[in-house]
């Protein structure tokens, strides 16, 4: 169980590219069932999940993070690449809905803030879910590919 737990939460080491992809399936699973109300038996409105007009954390978001991280350790990149893949996009999504509202200038901005921020989602998802990981150990430790090919 204790080994269950680092892998989920502990944010260190590496994971492969299929290890990723079943834990992010996990983490889409859990992530719905979190938005079950057990009560009323019916899913949480968009309404639901906010409070004084912010989302509320997910419970379930520390482990996309944590899973997320083992992954780019996997490719020897540090957890600072998660504000690349995940916080720039954000915040030229932000930046292009507040330039719609202007005059024709606003539009040509928010088509350019919002085409960069796509083009950093893709080269997240290429980079994290794609690419294979660093051949050997490298900064993050040992290949976990060459660890599962050794016989047990």
């Amino acid at each position: 169980m204790e080994d269950l737990l680092e892998f989920l939460f502990g944010a260190s080491g590496r994971i492969n590219r299929a290890k990723y992809w079943r834990s992010f399936l996990i983490y889409l699973v859990a992530g719905a069932v979190g938005r079950r109300d057990p009560v009323h038996r019916r899913w949480y409105r968009r309404a639901d999940l906010h409070h004084h007009g912010r989302p509320r954390p997910h419970p379930v978001a520390a482990l996309g993070f944590s899973i997320t991280t083992e992954r780019l350790h996997d490719r020897d990149k540090s957890a600072w690449w998660l504000l690349v893949f995940y916080g720039l996009p954000a915040a030229l999504g932000e930046l292009a809905k507040a330039a719609w509202f202007a005059e024709p200038a606003g539009t040509v901005l928010h088509s350019i803030l919002a085409l960069a921020g796509f083009a950093l989602s893709i080269w997240g998802f290429v980079e994290i879910g794609c690419l294979g990981g660093t051949v050997g150990s490298n900064t993050y430790g040992p290949d976990p590919l060459s660890r599962a090919k050794r016989p047990g």
